[in-house]
Order: structure tokens, then C-alpha cells, then sequence
């Protein structure tokens, strides 16, 4: 009984992460879906707590019930990455909220469920005197804990960054299974053959190859880690260039991050946008020394060598660099650091002249490195006229711009003058950087160029007249009331739909 238990307790872990992580790629990575993935395990839990009592008073001292519940939930876990994109192919054209919550509900709330009625279950069948309740109950939940304690770590630290997500469910709803199975088959219970037939469906539908796209999307590598899903991809530019050259494609949680020119070997962006920041950052002389925080499939790395900059990068995925360094053809002698960045910035004993934040997550800017105190760290490992640069979203007006006009208010409250450079388009698709110094830069003397793009003679030409952008309902962001996450929530949705919808567009099957 205690042996299930502790099964129990790492199946229940390992269904919360498996399933937040599946959402990633449909509806990213934000406070928001953690915030539905925790309550829906809760949810699962609270009604499995119920049935689970329920059923111990109705069939007191049944070890089959406890069977057949497990066996249950064993393969609702296996069959939860087959479920989850179906439900999430449904669901994709909902808001951020109600998509994450609805397709929770389908494919994870039910396994968790079933394993909520475990512990209620095994409590009775361990209890034969009501002084002994107490302790029964607080040794099942003790040790249903543990197990979801040392799930949640080998989960999070080895087993989904080196086998993803689809076997890991798999393995863990067989092994929630496999007991309960063996004593089926140990009492002569002839409808065992029925749980073992479904088990080994479900496992075969789970793992069976699910590629919905279509020739033109070439993988070359794909895992499941820290930041969720990471894929490197090859397919044509349909709508970003007008001869749709092929192009290969760093996409996390299936948001495009970096994107470079197959033909060119590999060495410029396809995006015009992302020579802006080179731009700005060449009226430093050589041997600059700048930080960039987030490294992507190092585009940037490669424009700032380039310039003849000494280049440290700060990249918190292990995964990032190394398909950096493989498939996108960066410089193996490339000072990156793993590490958080804002750990980084306030541990490090070294200077910059100039300070990147290309921090994107997904759709998602990790909150904590943009805050009054998160900049003042930054401004004391910068060097005397050094420069901070912001990669940010596109909005700056209206509701999808709040995120931005606090992002500027706050540089503006830690004593920062600021400049907001907008590249070329719609809001939409367009990029904000923040250029932050104690003193107005000159940007009369950029000079940058590469192959693809027209060179930028006048930077100023595409700066924001920040007399006409109103701050008074902005937020100053700090660590104790960050608010980030919140205030880009209208943006970040956008940017999603928009992804998700050029994806099936072009590359899914018909």
C-alpha cells in the first residue's frame, strides 16, 4: 500500500509538469498558464479526494477498486500527449486563459483525478480501528508527498530535459499501472487482459510519429527543457521575404526567435528588424565590451563580432547554445555563460560598455530582469557612458502597450534618459528597442551594414517622439510588485495567435 502511494504521489508531479509543458507550444509559457496548470491539478485532486471517499465507504476493504482506480489513471497519463493535441488544436482560437483552462480540463484534470481517489482508497483499506486513522492518513500523504518531491526533481533536473515529453508520460503511467496489474493477475482476475490491452494502445497512439506538417517543415532537432520546447526547423519565408527563401528557424513553444538564411550560410537574418540593434550599437569603437543577455541562435553574437566587439553571453538553457554552436553556425570560441541573467549581472566583476536584454521567452520577457532594482544592478557593471538596449514588443499605445510604457517609465524612474527605436511595420509585427544611458546618445554617426538589407544612413529616422507617448497610467516595476507579466498579456497574445496562425497557414497538413 505504501509502495503505491509513493507511486502515486510521482505519477501526480510528473502529470502537473508534463501537462504545462505540453501547452507551451499552443499557449506559451506565462503566469497564466502555470497559474491554470496549478489550479487544475488542485481541481483533479479535490474531486479524486472526494470520489476516492466516497467510494472507500461504499467498498470498504476492496483492494480491486484501488486496482482498477490506478489502472485508470496509468492510462489517462499515457494517453495524455495524444490528447492534449487534440484538444489544443480545438482550443487554439480561444484567449490565452480560457484555451490553457479548457484544454487542461480534458486531458490532464481527468488522470489526476483518478489518482486523487488513490490516497482516500488506501487510507481505508490500512484502517481498522478509528484510533489508528490518524496515523494512517498522515503516513499516506507523507509518503504520496515524498514521491511527488523526488518526481518533481528528477522531472524537472533530467528526465523531460533528456527524453521530453511523450515517453516520460508513457513510462509513468505504465509504472502507475504495472502493479496493480501483477495483483490483478496474482487473484486470477480474468478482465486484467482488458487494462493490459488498453495500457499498450494508449502507449502505442502516444509515441506512434504525430508530424502535422507538412514537406516544407524539415526538423533537425527538437527536446523538451527549461524553456519549454525547442526546435530547430528549416521552411521558406512565406510573408517575411518576397522571394520566400528558405531560412532555418530557432522556435521555442513555437514562436520564432532567430531566423537566418539558409543560402547565406547561415551567417544573416532574414528579418530586417534585426539589424536594428547592431545599428544602434556601432557608435561604440571597437573592442566594446557588451553583455548580452539571451543568446537565440546567435544572430546578434555574430553582428557584434562584426563590429569587433568582446562579446559575453548570458543564455539560461544549456540546449540554446549548443544548437547555436550546431546547427546555426556560431563561433565555438564564444564566451557563454549558463546562468540566469539577472544572477549574472548581480554577481559578476566584470564591466560593459553596452548591455542587451534579448530576454525573450517564447512570447513572454522574464519579469524579474526588468525592475528598478533589476536595472541598478545593471547600471553598476556598466562602464562610465555605457548603454543599455531592450528588445521588447511592438506595442506602445492603447492596452497591448501598457507592458512598453511601463518598461520606459521604469528606466526613466532609475535615472535613465531613453530613446524607444521602432522597427519598420505594424505594431503587430514590429519590434521596440529601449535605448537607456545617463546622457542622450548621437546616432548621427551609425555604421552598419549587411548583405540583404539596405544600410540605415539615419537611425533617427525610426525613433519615437516620446512627447506623444502618455506614461501616467504605466506601472513602475519593482521586485516586490513586478507586474510584467500581467500588463503584456494583451500583447503577448497577439504575438501567439499571430505565430500559431502562420504556422497552420503554411506548413500544416490539409
Amino acid at each position: 500500500m505504501y509502495l503505491l502511494s509513493f507511486l502515486e504521489g510521482g505519477a501526480v508531479m510528473a502529470c502537473e509538469l508534463i501537462g504545462a509543458k505540453l501547452l507551451a507550444p499552443f499557449f506559451g509559457t506565462s503566469l497564466y498558464v502555470w497559474a491554470s496548470a496549478l489550479a487544475l491539478t488542485l481541481g483533479g485532486l479535490t474531486l479524486g479526494y472526494f470520489i476516492g471517499g466516497r467510494l472507500s465507504k461504499k467498498f470498504s476493504g476492496s483492494t480491486s477498486l484501488l486496482y482498477w482506480v490506478m489502472i485508470s489513471a496509468g492510462i489517462l497519463l499515457v494517453l495524455m500527449p495524444y490528447t492534449s493535441d487534440l484538444m489544443m488544436n480545438a482550443t487554439i482560437n480561444l484567449s490565452l486563459e480560457a484555451g490553457a483552462i479548457f484544454s487542461l480540463m480534458i486531458f490532464m484534470l481527468p488522470p489526476l483525478m483518478f489518482m486523487g481517489m488513490v490516497s482516500p482508497i488506501i487510507i481505508n483499506l490500512l484502517t481498522s480501528k478509528a484510533k489508528t486513522a490518524g496515523n494512517n492518513a498522515g503516513n499516506v500523504y507523507a509518503i504520496s508527498t515524498l514521491g511527488g518531491i523526488l518526481m518533481t526533481f528528477l522531472m524537472g533536473f533530467y528526465i523531460i530535459p533528456n527524453f521530453g515529453l511523450s515517453l516520460p508520460a508513457v513510462i509513468t503511467g505504465v509504472l502507475l499501472s504495472l502493479l496493480p496489474i501483477i495483483s490483478l493477475m496474482n487473484s486470477k482476475n480474468v478482465k486484467v487482459t482488458v487494462p493490459i490491452i488498453l495500457l499498450s494502445l494508449s502507449s502505442f497512439i502516444s509515441l506512434a510519429p504525430n508530424d502535422n506538417f507538412n514537406e516544407e517543415y524539415n526538423v533537425l532537432y527538437q527536446s523538451e527543457g527549461i524553456l519549454g520546447q525547442v526546435k530547430v526547423v528549416d521552411h521558406p519565408s512565406y510573408e517575411i521575404t518576397p522571394d520566400a527563401r528558405m531560412g532555418r528557424g530557432l522556435i521555442v513553444n513555437n514562436t520564432l526567435q532567430t531566423y537566418v538564411g539558409v543560402a547565406d550560410d547561415l551567417q544573416y537574418s532574414i528579418w530586417s528588424w534585426a539589424n536594428y540593434f547592431p545599428t544602434a550599437a556601432s557608435i561604440f569603437p571597437e573592442k566594446s565590451k557588451v553583455l548580452l543577455l539571451g543568446l537565440g541562435g546567435g544572430t546578434l553574437v555574430k553582428q557584434l563580432d562584426r563590429l569587433g566587439y568582446e562579446t559575453d553571453v548570458v543564455e539560461i538553457d544549456q540546449r540554446i547554445a549548443d544548437v547555436s554552436y550546431e546547427y546555426f553556425n556560431m563561433d565555438r570560441s564564444t564566451n557563454v555563460v549558463i546562468d540566469d541573467a539577472r544572477h549574472y549581472v548581480k554577481t559578476t566583476s566584470k564591466k560593459y560598455d553596452i548591455v542587451i536584454f534579448d530576454t525573450f521567452l517564447s512570447e513572454a520577457v522574464p519579469e524579474h530582469l526588468i525592475t528598478v532594482e533589476g536595472f541598478e544592478d545593471t547600471k553598476k557593471i556598466m562602464n562610465p557612458g555605457g548603454m543599455i538596449m531592450i528588445n521588447f514588443y511592438g506595442f506602445i499605445k492603447g492596452r497591448k502597450g501598457i507592458a512598453a510604457r511601463s518598461v520606459l517609465r521604469t528606466l526613466e524612474h532609475s535615472g535613465y534618459k531613453v530613446e524607444i527605436l521602432a522597427t519598420p511595420g505594424e505594431a503587430q509585427n514590429r519590434n521596440l528597442i529601449f535605448i537607456a544611458s545617463e546622457d542622450y546618445k548621437d546616432f548621427s554617426s551609425v555604421n552598419y551594414d549587411e548583405p540583404n538589407f539596405d544600410k540605415i544612413e539615419d537611425l533617427y529616422d525610426y525613433f519615437i517622439d516620446l512627447k506623444f507617448i502618455n506614461t501616467e497610467d504605466a506601472k513602475i516595476l519593482t521586485d516586490r510588485k513586478p507586474q510584467l507579466a500581467k500588463l503584456y498579456t494583451e500583447a503577448s497574445k497577439e504575438w501567439k495567435k499571430g505565430y500559431n496562425a502562420y504556422y497552420r497557414k503554411h506548413f500544416m497538413r490539409k
